[in-house]
């Protein structure tokens, strides 16, 4: 008659503790993972949200220097709910004698500020140009 083998220290599979271990390092690596694609969705959106606030300051922008006069002053707007704009033109000083100017020009800085609100927090970009401009009175 033949005999059953027994189960003894011949018996091969994983142990308990085995399991737990090889568990665990499969979880962390999918934690891991879900945080890696969670940094590049948020990345990626505060990237479109930079490009829509810089392109809108580029429209407003392109808008107030198509009109060819420039006056020294501050100007605001909105372009929708979520963002407004200030834009300022000033002198620049001692520009005539540094860039050896005549007197029929001046140089002027106009300084374009985009404010942005996304997701409770506000996003600045500035856009900063220089202008020559022929003086109304030389």
């Amino acid at each position: 008659m033949k005999s059953l083998p027994t189960l003894g220290n011949s018996a091969k599979g994983f142990t308990l503790l085995e399991v737990v271990v090889a568990m665990t390092i499969v979880g962390l690596g999918i934690v891991t993972l879900l945080q890696i694609f969670s940094l590049g969705l948020r990345l990626g959106a505060r990237s479109t949200v930079r490009t829509e606030v810089v392109t809108d300051g580029r429209q407003v922008m392109d808008e107030f220097l198509a009109r060819g006069t420039l006056q020294e002053g501050t100007e605001r707007g909105t372009l929708d709910p979520k963002s407004r704009w200030k834009l300022e033109v000033r002198g620049t000083k001692n520009a005539s004698t540094e860039l050896s100017l005549s007197n029929a020009w001046e140089l002027k800085e106009v300084a374009l500020d985009v404010v942005m609100t996304d997701a409770g927090r506000e996003r600045h970009v500035e856009f900063n140009t220089l202008r020559l401009v022929r003086k109304k009175n030389p």
